[in-house]
């Protein structure tokens, strides 16, 4: 996959809502994203369609945790729900170079649908996943880290 790098305009646009249930175009860069993710475990847990140049509400996560993996393909992710209190950590982005500083909120809640499970869900993380589905969002809405 290509992925788009800073200052790229693409990836400060708000990327669409996505038509359920999903095209056989959108399934198939979802479960691409996911399979990128997986092969390059080591600097990617997340992926956004719009770093991929299409403009698009769809990510992929998959996260290796002490009890095993966290997997998701979303489709138009929204925050339902997050703490006021926050949390400054260092992240970094395929589409930037280097790492920087982020404050985000501590905890959130997600709702979206998962084409993994094939259903709406809400998802209600804390720590590492919370920090990655706010990032990813922020992605979808034209926002970078270093923004």
């Amino acid at each position: 996959m290509n992925i788009l790098k800073e200052p790229n305009e693409l990836l400060h646009q708000v990327s669409e809502k996505v038509n359920l249930p999903l095209s056989k175009e959108d399934q198939d860069l979802l479960n691409e994203m996911f399979s990128y993710v997986k092969e390059h475990q080591d600097e990617a847990v997340g992926l956004s369609a719009v770093q991929v140049g299409v403009l698009k509400r769809m990510c992929a996560i998959r996260i290796k945790t002490s009890n095993g993996v966290i997997s998701y393909k979303l489709v138009n992710p929204q925050i339902i729900k997050k703490s006021a209190n926050t949390v400054e950590e260092e992240e970094g982005c395929l589409s930037l170079d280097g790492h920087y500083l982020v404050n985000r909120s501590a905890t959130v809640s997600v709702m979206a649908y998962d084409a993994i499970q094939r259903k709406t869900i809400i998802i209600n993380a804390s720590g590492f996943l919370a920090r990655c589905l706010q990032h990813e969002i922020d992605h979808m809405n034209g926002i970078l880290i270093k923004n």
